[in-house]
């Protein structure tokens, strides 16, 4: 049977518009690698407006307002981070619009904060936090999205300035003293839109160029590996049946009972071929990880009666063979129990991994933590739990 691309690695996952794309569901390791830059980003928003504040201090006409702003401003930052950490899954919309409505409103606070008494809101620091928060998440949020909350807030902190020109100390016109207080989140915003396209680009490029490379090299390995499998389970078979000819060439005679052994010595040759013409993906993958690490060989139970993995993409079934691939190098897994499921309305490739190990189950998750974390990157779902003294790691693949 020739090997095609599906049957090989899987086809090659359906994109979103780079525009739409956000860069932790195609390539969480980024997302993760950004996630320092983005706590210092967080933790300098926050003394950059205390210290604007303190130098600033004339201008402040209402303390109530002040409290409630650094509220807001804490608030978010802390959402900020909180949402980016590793062992939370990707973010959801709502989660999204949680932020940026916390950002609206820690400019319209500022701006009451200071009612009356801000002369040039062009030196504001509520912008620039706003500003700097977009350019925070280009790694986690689309550039599509991005570039929509940047015309928002620009549109917000344009009003506030043209709301507080009268008490300005300056010839501009009002539209120009409103463009001055929101120009920098505009063109911090743009540029943060800018870098989140380019990247998700140069991902997508470099994602078909190594799908093409990996599915020309799983044509040559993967063919080796399940001949080598079959080759040992068919001369498996053929030792068995030596006995038999041994014992037919010493009498000089076949017997009833030779006759009989050797046609279940046939027959199971025989299943032993049609077993290889019938097994699953997840089956073939399996035999190809024992067969790499024999002296690890766990006893592994499949359940996959659809063969969901055989249909699967080139991300969800590399998803699953590192998963499986890192339980079963975990020191002192015996028994691993795979069941897959294939995708419902609505719903992803589903997965679940139960581990027994001869350790407890929560060295065994904190040996396996970092690529947990990178899959709740991956997942609209991650369980890691201990059932039964057991590990089990269930996930669905998508957003």
């Amino acid at each position: 049977m020739t090997a095609t691309p599906t049957t090989v690695i899987g086809p090659l996952a359906t994109r979103p518009h780079p525009w739409r794309m956000r860069m932790e569901s195609v390539d969480p390791l980024s997302a993760a690698a950004a996630r320092p830059l983005t706590v210092v980003i967080a933790v300098s928003m926050v003394v950059l407006a205390i210290l604007d504040s303190v130098t600033k201090a004339e201008q402040v006409t209402s303390f109530p307002f002040l409290v409630a702003t650094f509220v807001i401003l804490v608030a978010a930052m802390v959402f900020l981070v909180d949402r980016t950490r590793l062992s939370r899954p990707g973010w959801s919309r709502a989660s999204a619009l949680v932020l940026q409505g916390l950002l609206v409103l820690l400019m319209i606070s500022a701006a009451l904060a200071t009612w009356g008494g801000n002369v040039a809101v062009r030196d504001d620091w509520a912008p620039l936090v706003v500003a700097l928060t977009l350019f925070a998440l280009t790694s986690y949020r689309s550039p599509a999205e991005l570039a929509i909350w940047t015309g928002v807030h620009t549109g917000v902190a344009a009003v506030l300035g043209l709301l507080e020109s009268p008490f300005a100390q300056t010839p501009l016109p009002a539209p120009l003293f409103a463009i001055s207080g929101s120009v920098v989140i505009l063109i911090i915003g743009s540029a943060a839109v800018g870098y989140a396209r380019s990247m998700n680009g140069s991902v997508l490029s470099w994602e078909k160029r190594a799908w093409r490379r990996a599915e020309s090299f799983a044509r040559e390995a993967r063919g080796g590996v399940a001949r080598s499998v079959r080759q040992q389970q068919i001369s498996r078979a053929g030792r068995d049946a030596m006995p038999v000819l041994d014992r037919v060439v010493e009498r000089g005679e076949v017997t009833t009972a030779d006759r009989d052994e050797a046609a279940e010595r046939a027959a199971s040759i025989r299943r032993t071929l049609v077993d290889a013409v019938q097994r699953s993906w997840s089956r073939e993958l399996v035999d190809e990880l024992i067969a790499r690490r024999p002296e690890l060989a766990p006893t592994v139970t499949i359940e996959d009666p659809a063969d969901a993995g055989r249909a699967g993409t080139l991300e969800e079934r590399t998803l699953i063979r590192a998963m499986l691939s890192a339980v079963m190098d975990a020191v002192g897994t015996v028994r691993i129990d795979l069941a897959i499921a294939p995708p419902a309305a609505g719903r992803g490739l589903s997965v679940r991994i139960t581990a027994l190990s001869e350790r407890p189950a929560e060295e065994v998750r904190d040996d396996l933590a970092p690529l947990i974390a990178a899959v709740r990157g991956l997942a609209r779902r991650c369980v890691a739990v201990e059932r039964d003294g057991a590990l089990v790691l269930e996930f669905e693949y998508g957003h």
